[in-house]
């Protein structure tokens, strides 16, 4: 049975569509194309309806329509959650970004030069300056001279307002009117109208009356932005429907439509649900006296339960006789006059008026394909064991979980001091999001990484794998290269495990370099500890004699860079460890956009053939190898790095006593 867990990520193509969008996108791709621009078009609806799903097919159908039309389409993406701390401003960061566009163009040298110009304004220079004069007018000539002159448009993607701070969303909103009103221009913006609205208000001084909130939608602030809105409709029922039903077609129907109708009809609250029964489907064991686990019918109630209904849940978690009562009265509504109390339960009347009356509730409850999907029919700690689900010891709160895979630091270290309650069972569950057999995004896997870097990582980081003796091709030119049999280490060296070593060698300094730049990665030189969260993340600034110095400690030696190279690429002289494209979800490189080292072994997707992580991108590697008397040889690319350093047969070099935030290493061992 498939237990994978459903990432967030949007749909990107009409055949993924199971929301019914498509329609949508059609419409809005006729209305942007016919009509006068410059045009922006506002997509409004609550945080998890399917903007982003949306504009990724308006985009898809734009180029699509356009070019059947003879409009030729360029399409700019900002994602404002990419930017929301991005210095000096995110109108900065707009404008980088459409320059870039532009230089996709074949523009005239004169052009080429006054983009030159202003893209080292913009990252030299805090202030915008002339460019709010100057900015609108070229960039309306090259539009028209380069885009509509070819019956062509600029399509403009802004996404990711939702959770970006206020006066930033402002920013970019403010930015994006002023300085691309050019014709020619589509704007597509998506966001919470309410969230935006008030946020506009806050700013322009309207205030916040019971009139302002009756009449939001015609706000004028927001007419002066968007010419067109369009409020996203929830999912209707035949569409959550299919769309559990593609997520999870393991799950029994019934479980299905459980959570269909149970949660709201958003796809970021059903994919939520899915993954909240996942969750406790995978972490728990059947309660002592259990004969089975818990019926999946039952487990999405209680899902529907403690995610729609927490007071109610955390009512039925001391009480959970409530919850058979609970559903009597909704199947036999003339027991809802009954407010005698419950036997074992004297002070506590029965609060079934107000619960009972919901009807979303009501339909939950009544779902029932048989006795075994009843709570009706649960013995007393049968029916414990299943409330324990939505508050036991070991069943982690979803939120933490949430928190947990959200990627932000602050969120992450704040569950984890809730995790550490049952440390364990978050780790090895965590642990399944560096597995390349649990389907899960890279954004998730690095997530993960770095709740284990805080909570503590259980795998194995000494791990080696066998390279048998022969011949393999080396180099660029592939030439044939004749090996003896060795092994290396699956994984880069982490922090923790140089910890061990420098622990049985005091006499050799923690790494550490007195600039700003090497701040966050330095280590404290009087407890000689590693940065709080890194445990797991590659050693970096240390020496190469240092580096050797650890593989000696180990029982090994640093690889030649030709024993590094064949456990990269394997035998078939692959460009990549994965093969021969580069794949920014199968490394960390500069086009990852991470801006850092990352744990080990997260982009599984990268591994090797011989199953070797981190080969490609994080950080560059020493070897043995030396370029000149004074210079070693480094292997791998770097985050800091662009994809094309990352290749198998690519180098670069080093002098030995360089500290760098892109060097690493691995550790090399005889055969046997």
């Amino acid at each position: 049975m498939s237990r994978a867990f459903c990432s967030d990520q949007p749909i990107t193509t009409a055949a993924q569509d199971t929301f019914g969008f498509n329609t949508y996108a059609e419409a809005l791709c006729r209305l942007a194309l016919t009509a006068e621009s410059p045009l922006t078009i506002g997509i409004f609806g609550p945080a998890g309806c399917g903007k982003t799903s949306l504009l990724h097919l308006i985009a898809t159908d734009l180029k699509e329509q356009g070019e059947a039309e003879g409009h030729p389409i360029l399409t700019l993406w900002f994602d404002a959650t990419q930017h929301t701390h991005t210095a000096p401003s995110i109108s900065h960061a707009l404008l980088l970004q459409v320059i870039a566009t532009l230089k996709l163009l074949n523009l005239a040298p004169e052009d080429a030069r006054q983009l030159a110009d202003w893209e080292k304004h913009l990252t030299t220079t805090a202030n915008l300056g002339t460019l709010a004069d100057t900015f609108p007018v070229t960039f309306a000539r090259c539009i028209d001279d380069y885009v509509t002159a070819r019956k062509g448009r600029l399509g403009v993607f802004i996404d990711g307002l939702d959770p970006c701070p206020a006066e930033r969303a402002l920013d970019l909103l403010e930015a994006a009117r002023h300085f691309l009103c050019a014709r020619g221009i589509l704007c597509f913006l998506a966001a919470d109208h309410d969230r935006l609205n008030a946020s506009l208000n806050a700013r322009y001084g309207e205030p916040a009356t019971a009139a302002n909130a009756i009449s939001a939608r015609h706000t004028p602030h927001l007419d002066r932005l968007v010419q067109v809105t369009f409020a996203l409709p929830p999912l209707s029922a035949a569409h959550s429907d299919a769309l559990l039903a593609h997520l999870a077609p393991d799950l029994p129907g019934e479980a299905r439509h459980v959570l269909a109708v149970g949660l709201p009809p958003t796809a970021r609250h059903l994919k939520r649900g899915i993954n909240v029964l996942r969750l406790r489907q995978a972490l728990t064991q059947p309660a002592p006296g259990a004969t089975e686990a818990l019926n999946p019918i039952l487990l999405a109630k209680i899902v529907v339960l403690q995610e729609r209904y927490p007071e109610l849940s955390a009512v039925l978690a001391g009480h959970p006789c409530l919850l058979q009562e609970l559903e009597a009265h909704v199947r036999s509504p003339q027991l809802a006059s009954d407010s005698a109390a419950r036997p074992g339960t004297k002070s506590l009347p029965l609060p079934l008026a107000r619960y009972a009356a919901d009807p979303i509730l009501a339909r939950v409850l009544e779902i029932a394909e048989s006795t075994t999907t009843s709570f009706a029919y649960l013995a007393p700690h049968e029916l414990r064991a299943c409330l324990g689900l939505a508050g036991g010891a070991y069943d982690p709160d979803q939120q933490v979980w949430d928190d947990l895979l959200s990627g932000n630091i602050a969120r992450i270290h704040a569950a984890v001091e809730i995790a550490r309650q049952c440390q364990s069972a978050y780790s090895q569950a965590l642990v399944r999001f560096t597995h390349r057999e649990q389907a899960a995004s890279i954004a998730q896997r690095l997530s993960a990484g770095l709740a284990l870097g805080c909570l503590g990582d259980p795998r194995d980081f000494t791990e080696t794998v066998l390279i048998p003796a022969g011949e393999f091709p080396c180099g660029a030119d592939k030439q044939p290269y004749v090996l003896p049999a060795y092994r290396i280490g699956r994984y880069l060296v982490t922090q923790a495990q140089y910890a061990e070593f420098l622990q049985a060698h005091p006499e050799i300094p923690v790494p550490y370099v007195d600039e700003d730049w090497a701040r966050v990665y330095n280590w404290d030189p009087e407890t000689r500890t590693y940065p709080a969260g890194r445990s797991n993340q590659p050693v970096v600034l240390i020496t190469w004699d240092e580096a050797t110095a650890y593989c000696a400690w180990a029982g090994g030696r640093l690889p030649t860079q030709e024993e590094w190279e064949r456990a990269a690429r394997g035998t078939d002289g692959r460009s990549y460890p994965w093969g021969e494209s580069f794949s920014p979800v199968c490394a960390n490189t500069r086009e990852s956009g991470l801006g850092g080292p990352t744990p080990v072994g997260v982009f599984v997707e990268g591994e090797s053939p011989a199953e070797i992580l981190d080969m490609a991108g994080n950080v560059w590697e020493w070897t043995a190898s030396a370029h000149a008397e004074d210079t070693k040889i480094l292997r791998g690319g770097a985050w800091s790095f662009p994809a094309e350093s990352a290749r198998t047969y690519s180098s670069e070099r080093s002098r030995p006593h360089n500290r760098s935030h892109a060097i690493g290493f691995r550790v090399a061992f005889p055969s046997t």
